[in-house]
């Protein structure tokens, strides 16, 4: 009899061990599943942003040349020797000065023209 209730005693003490390691383990797994739903939203988030920034440019509408005469942005008045540049990713129409640098876009994975604003906008993104 004291046999059997010193086993019961002794099951009883290991139950309560296992159920305290899987109760520590569940509180484990509740706060990962926090933190990858967090990271999930923010990727969410995330994904949205890079969606409208993708339309934007997939449906930007370049500047018309003939109805340009000057940069847009220093208003430099193109001529022979001061040529029109598009930039790739607004489509306005810039001087060599205002557009000279290069950058891949999401139109683009090789660097193309881009205007200083631009540059400066995918920069940070990055």
């Amino acid at each position: 009899n004291n046999d059997e209730r010193r086993s019961l005693l002794e099951r009883c003490l290991s139950s309560e061990t296992q159920v305290q390691t899987l109760q520590e383990k569940a509180g484990e797994l509740r706060r990962r599943l926090d933190d990858a739903q967090a990271g999930l939203l923010e990727l969410g988030r995330e994904n949205q942003s890079l969606q409208i920034f993708s339309n934007k440019a997939v449906t930007r509408k370049w500047a018309d040349d003939s109805q340009v005469h000057s940069c847009m942005d220093c208003e430099k008045a193109f001529s022979v020797t001061v040529r029109k540049h598009h930039c790739r990713q607004c489509g306005n129409i810039y001087c060599n000065d205002c557009s000279s640098k290069t950058i891949a876009t999401a139109a683009s994975k090789k660097p193309v023209r881009v205007c200083n604003a631009c540059y400066t906008d995918l920069s940070q993104r990055r």
